[in-house]
């Protein structure tokens, strides 16, 4: 009976000591879901119209080689401002940050650009997928290729993505693609040359990851594009 009796304090003493710990991590927890980040959505590209010569843009006084193109896209959720860029080929040759969804940018007039616009807010930033667009005029030499267009579709039963996409080319030149596919860690999962085909095997991938597709699209000229598609899979 007494060896009851001297435990009790005991007992007692580890009870307070886990109630203690208990109410301290409490507040931890709270402030980590507190602090949890809040990303903002992806935009997508309205205009120039994707894969399409530009309807909406205005002559520049005094350059007959030049135009100044609009650009408009959805308002990304969560969103505070947004990057906009321009590239020919895989060099950016234009860009701006605005804080409406919807700016203008003077490019070359007869030339093929790829666009992309990046929603950012405090907490981080998320890139949209690839447009793709002609400026009005003469070409200056051959056209690049419009960036691919591309599809997925996630079969869950299988755990497998499908990916296709689509080319197009404003003067109608053969194309071939070279595509990458890579997880968020880096990994890669699929590295593909001078295809001809539109569309993979489908890969095993898992849920919950992001993956990013990259499509190089290039004609019989030397010019080529590049489409960027970066998916959750959910």
């Amino acid at each position: 009976m007494k060896r009851l009796i001297q435990l009790r304090p005991l007992v007692m003493v580890l009870f307070l000591a886990i109630i203690s710990a208990c109410s301290k991590s409490a507040p931890a927890l709270k402030a980590s879901v507190e602090e949890e980040l809040i990303m903002p959505d992806k935009a997508i590209g309205i205009l120039p119209a994707n894969a399409e010569t530009c309807s909406d843009f205005k002559e520049l006084p005094g350059d007959d080689n030049k135009a100044t193109i609009y650009f408009s896209w959805s308002t990304a959720e969560n969103a505070l401002s947004y990057l906009v860029q321009v590239f020919e080929g895989g060099t950016e040759i234009n860009n701006i940050t605005v804080t409406t969804a919807e700016t203008e940018l003077t490019l070359e007039k007869g030339k093929s650009y790829t666009w992309t616009v990046t929603a950012k807010n405090n907490d981080g930033e998320t890139v949209s997928s690839t447009f793709s667009f002609t400026t009005p005029g003469q070409p200056i030499g051959n056209y690049a290729p419009y960036a691919a267009q591309i599809i997925t579709d996630y079969n869950v039963s299988d755990s497998e993505l499908s990916i296709s996409w689509i080319g197009s080319d404003e003067d109608g030149d053969t194309l071939t693609y070279d595509v990458k596919v890579t997880d968020a860690d880096g990994n890669e999962l699929v590295d593909q040359t001078n295809l001809s085909a539109t569309s993979l095997d489908p890969i095993s991938i898992s849920t919950g990851k992001t993956y990013t597709i990259q499509i190089t699209t290039r004609d019989n000229f030397g010019n080529f594009s590049i489409a960027t598609h970066t998916e959750k899979i959910e």
